[in-house]
């Protein structure tokens, strides 16, 4: 006889008979977890997932459950998971990362710990956890408070995922005692299928893909995909990449974040990192009309007012074609996992732009 599905939840097994007893009366991140699990039970064969909305509006696909169980499947197999380890959900319920936490621990048996998601979500924990998929604004603002550091310790294999890991950031966990990896992924592949090491001997700038996944590049050089145990044949996505002769490959940005100013072709999200590097701010690079290059570039930034005279100056030393002509002082606008939000900036940028000119 097949064994009745079940999750354990903060040490709480939990089956769909009792899911309506354990969560009534639940709020927050419990709640939302009661709600997928009684969709997952559901005899319905596929889920409603939403998009981040990182490029443009948020939308929502179809995926079916078999899909996402085999996508959970392979992550327990990397990060060899079972019903010994725990793992932490502390990411929103509404976007593919968290669902995919859900479906790890059902699929592996893990003992699910559930915090409200949140900048610094370690904070009212005290036990060790195996296994954490974070977002990387999570992580630097847990260590940047006090005791932070101690905080990270209690985590075992750390999975980041949904931003941008600056250099910054990746330093601070070389010496780090957990494991630390990054994901590349989107909803359309439901959660990751590569990844690389930030820390430890197998440290890497590459990512691997996972067993099973094959890449290759469109005449555009932007990245193919197929991921047969998803049911992905040729999945064509946005991100240029190179590929190494072993597989591995690195995402060299979004094909839409591409500026084209006098023919000059100027990849927005290394300036930004380029930019970052030298100044350690947050900053936004986004095309604009221009009367006689066709577009050039604008840059929206967030931080003390006192550090614009260096921004400046770092963006003085930039190649010619790469100098912002436009320069805002403004908070960014950002999706839940961290991701400029290049649609509503590009919106931001039209509306500070009229305003300046008014």
């Amino acid at each position: 006889m097949m064994k009745p599905p079940s999750i354990r939840v903060d040490g709480c097994t939990i089956t769909p008979d009792s899911l309506p007893t354990w969560y009534q009366g639940q709020n927050g991140i419990r709640a939302e977890l009661g709600r997928f699990l009684d969709e997952w039970w559901s005899p319905e064969p596929t889920l409603r997932l939403q998009t981040s909305g990182s490029t443009g509006k948020p939308t929502e696909i179809q995926a079916s459950k078999a899909a996402m169980r085999a996508s959970a499947a392979a992550t327990c197999r990397f990060f060899n998971l079972s019903a010994e380890h725990s793992a932490l959900l502390c990411l929103p319920m509404r976007y593919i990362a968290g669902k995919m936490m859900v479906v790890r621990a059902l699929e592996c048996g893990l003992n699910l710990i559930t915090t409200e998601p949140s900048s610094t979500p370690l904070d009212n924990l005290q036990q060790s956890i195996d296994f954490a998929p974070m977002v990387p604004m999570q992580v630097a603002s847990t260590l940047a408070q006090p005791g932070g550091a101690s905080q990270l310790s209690r985590v075992r294999t750390l999975l980041l995922g949904g931003g941008f890991v600056d250099a910054t950031l990746e330093e601070q966990l070389q010496n780090h005692p957990c494991r630390v990896f990054c994901s590349y992924g989107m909803t359309e592949t439901l959660s990751h299928i590569a990844l690389r090491a930030i820390n430890g001997p197998a440290r890497s700038e590459l990512y691997t893909p996972l067993p099973g996944v094959r890449l290759w590049l469109s005449p555009a050089g932007t990245l193919q995909l197929s991921v047969p145990y998803l049911g992905l044949d040729s999945l064509f996505t946005n991100d240029l990449a190179e590929i190494n002769t072993d597989g591995r490959f690195r995402i060299l940005g979004r094909a839409d974040a591409v500026i084209n100013s006098g023919g000059i072709k100027i990849q927005a999200e290394e300036l930004e990192h380029s930019l970052h590097q030298k100044t350690g701010l947050r900053v936004l690079a986004l095309p604009h009309p221009h009367p006689r290059l066709g577009q050039c570039v604008a840059l929206l930034w967030e931080g003390p007012a006192e550090a614009e005279a260096a921004l400046r100056a770092a963006c003085a030393a930039l190649p010619r074609y790469h100098q912002p002509h436009l320069v805002y002082h403004t908070r960014l606008p950002l999706t839940e996992s961290g991701k400029p939000a290049r649609a509503r900036a590009a919106d931001l940028l039209t509306r500070l732009h009229d305003n300046y000119d008014d």
